[in-house]
């Protein structure tokens, strides 16, 4: 592989095949460094590196050096935890798609980036997690992320709303989005889930994440007692011994999540309908 840029930080070693402004980078290099303080600082004990050394990203030029890197075929990011380093095609993510009838010049897209190195932060912890809520947490901050490294938490409702509404369009019937069922999410493993996402109706592989995004917002802000039963069991799986066995995610059943998600975002202007 051979580099066209390098650019190191406290944490990363940003490595780019695709030739970036210089400005750019060092934007891209503020914004990979702000993913572990925001996660180290936050109330939630999701802060788990693997070892102390900088951590790769590598900004492949297109799919196929993304494919050759490790990164799944049809995915724009991926966290390798065996080589712990993030993949993220830099095609995508320096002009993603922008939404239907919008004027604006592409922009990179830095939500992507917090995505991958939310995983990098939870990375010890990782495999015992659901997938549902390690993907559903990587989106929940990458949609806080407002641009260059800056975080917004308040209004969260109306941030989630209107990325949906963005992000599932493709997938609106009249004024109802359909999203994959929670009790899908709640059954599947990890290769079950890749499994999930690339197989999605004309391709809209954000499905899942979109219910996972709702899930992760579920148990962050559904009130203090379900909170502090996730925030416990996170602190659990950072005393487990490698042997030990992972202990089931604390969390209700799958038709009353639902049946409360709906309920709660029609209140606020997002009608949804949970369909395979």
């Amino acid at each position: 592989r051979t580099a066209t840029q390098l650019v190191s930080t406290r944490h990363f070693r940003m490595v780019s095949e695709a030739k970036i402004v210089h400005t750019q980078f060092s934007r891209f290099a503020r914004v990979a460094e702000s993913v572990p303080e925001l996660i180290r600082n936050h109330p939630m004990p999701l802060w788990a590196p693997h070892g102390q050394g900088r951590v790769d990203i590598l900004l492949c030029k297109d799919e196929e050096s993304f494919v050759r890197a490790g990164g799944s075929s049809g995915a724009v990011g991926w966290w390798d935890g065996h080589r712990n380093r993030a993949l993220i095609r830099s095609d995508y993510f320096l002009a993603p798609p922008l939404r239907e009838n919008s004027r604006l010049q592409p922009r990179a897209d830095q939500g992507l980036l917090v995505h991958e190195l939310v995983h990098m932060s939870m990375a010890g912890i990782l495999q015992r997690l659901p997938p549902w809520f390690s993907e559903g947490v990587a989106e929940y901050f990458a949609v806080c992320h407002q641009g260059d490294g800056w975080y917004l938490f308040r209004d969260l409702e109306s941030l989630v709303r209107d990325h949906l509404r963005w992000a599932v369009s493709r997938n609106k019937v009249g004024e109802t989005y359909h999203l994959v069922p929670v009790g899908t999410l709640l059954g599947l493993d990890h290769p079950g889930w890749l499994r999930t996402a690339q197989t999605q109706f004309e391709g809209n592989a954000y499905r899942p994440y979109a219910t996972a995004l709702l899930l992760a917002h579920y148990h962050f802000h559904g009130g203090a007692a379900r909170r502090d039963q996730v925030a416990a069991h996170l602190r659990k799986l950072h005393r487990l011994s490698p042997r030990s066995p992972t202990p089931d995610f604390p969390t209700e059943k799958a038709d009353e999540i639902q049946r409360r998600l709906m309920k709660y975002w029609s209140s606020r202007g997002l009608q949804l309908a949970f369909t395979e």
